[in-house]
């Protein structure tokens, strides 16, 4: 049981008790500022809760209130939510995403084939899918929102969690982007239809890797700029789409310190304040790493949307494949950090975060494929330690939602 809380009160329980209370059905007065301070808003809050429960109004947080507020079966709901830093499924279980990108139309097989039942064999809970509004190569086999229904289906009868993103901008250092080419795809009717027949235990990743930070000539502007656009961006979902929204962290997803400056003001722009922030950990010449710590510390939602044991590096416009040994093996070039992906994900493990390594299949450095031919039969030893490690792996850490069986 948390402390007895009062007016004055600070820290990790008051954040608790902020969370809890703006996570209850809407009240007469507005949502909580999460700062972990017990201030003259937070008790007003408190005493709404005490009246319409019918207990002793007085403000005081204790063992009787904290058991009203924290006792209670979870509430039903229609999609996965957030909760401070915590994603929980439809029926109020926390989910503690452990999965695997899918380049899905990077394989040209599809939509014939696809190797999610493959991919199953590894006991991982979730699956983030490679999708385009336009794949932009006029030679890659059709595809069509028919396909896309499917193949959700298809992780539904799998017990996968989709997390489905759009890889049309990736990289691309221009956020505006966002709101002027994706937006209006992921808002019209046809996909809507399709996301909203799957929103029980669908994430919805709006862009992979939009937007520069510390790569733009102007930091504070172009941080600006982000933020800006996701709200306009958030506004515009919720008009139509209650599920959880991921946001990937600029400069290819590396820079996820932006998240203690931006982050819990778009969660309170966000009228569902449902959203999951997503750090991408290619650091062999930047090591995020100590930002995780200032992050938990913010109580933010934050999920790795690619692990990897390889990154790569651009020389002369030509991409250099398995450039850096993420893995510490010094196969190739050592980064510039001591930064490995097993420490990380040894970190992320304790702390009860989620990760998607990258990736199943089909990509240009053979070495940071888990599977050589898209088989569960075919693992490579980056495959076979993401599923079988005793510490991390995905047999040992994965669980699944029960979303599916509702």
């Amino acid at each position: 049981m948390p402390q007895i809380l009062m007016l004055g009160s600070t820290g990790q329980d008051v954040i608790l008790l902020q969370t809890t209370l703006n996570d209850r059905p809407p009240t007469a007065l507005p949502l909580l500022l999460v700062d972990g301070s017990f201030g003259s808003v937070t008790l007003q809050r408190v005493k709404e809760f005490q009246s319409n429960n019918g207990l002793f109004v007085d403000g005081l947080v204790g063992p009787i209130t904290w058991g009203k507020l924290l006792g209670d079966e979870p509430m039903q709901r229609e999609t996965f939510y957030l909760k401070g830093r915590y994603l929980y499924d439809s029926s109020g279980q926390k989910t503690i995403l452990r999965g695997i990108n899918l380049a899905l139309l990077d394989d040209w097989d599809f939509p014939q084939g696809d190797k999610l039942a493959e991919l199953e064999k590894t006991a991982a809970n979730a699956v983030r899918i490679q999708w385009y509004k336009d794949y932009g190569q006029p030679d890659r086999p059709a595809y069509s929102l028919q396909d896309l229904d499917k193949f959700l289906a298809s992780c539904k009868a799998n017990q996968i969690i989709p997390i489905l993103g759009l890889w049309d901008l990736t990289c691309n250092p221009d956020a505006t982007l966002l709101n002027t080419q994706l937006i209006p795809w992921w808002t019209s009717e046809p996909v809507l239809a399709v996301l909203k027949k799957h929103q029980q235990y669908l994430i919805v990743n709006l862009v992979n890797e939009l937007g520069f930070y510390r790569w733009a000539d102007n930091s504070a502007a172009a941080l600006a700029t982000f933020k800006t656009e996701y709200k306009s961006a958030i506004t515009s979902i919720r008009q139509h789409l209650h599920v959880p929204l991921m946001i990937d962290a600029p400069d290819c997803g590396t820079s996820i310190e932006v998240f203690t400056t931006i982050g819990q003001e778009l969660i309170d722009h966000d009228p569902d304040h449902n959203l999951l922030f997503s750090g991408h950990a290619y650091w062999a010449a930047y090591d995020g790493l100590p930002h995780v710590e200032a992050i938990i510390n913010a109580n933010l939602p934050i999920v790795f949307g690619e692990v990897a044991n390889k990154q790569d590096e651009d020389s002369d416009g030509q991409t250099q494949y398995c450039y850096y040994d993420l893995d510490g093996n010094n196969e190739n070039h050592a980064p510039q950090t001591d930064f490995t992906y097993q420490a990380l994900l040894q970190t992320l493990n304790e702390q009860e975060i989620g990760w998607f390594a990258w990736g199943w299949w089909k990509d240009g450095c053979s070495s940071r494929q888990m599977s050589q031919d898209g088989n569960f039969s075919g693992l490579t030893p980056y495959g076979n330690d993401l599923v079988n490690n005793p510490d991390y792996g995905l047999k040992v850490t994965a669980q699944r939602s029960t979303a599916f069986g509702l």
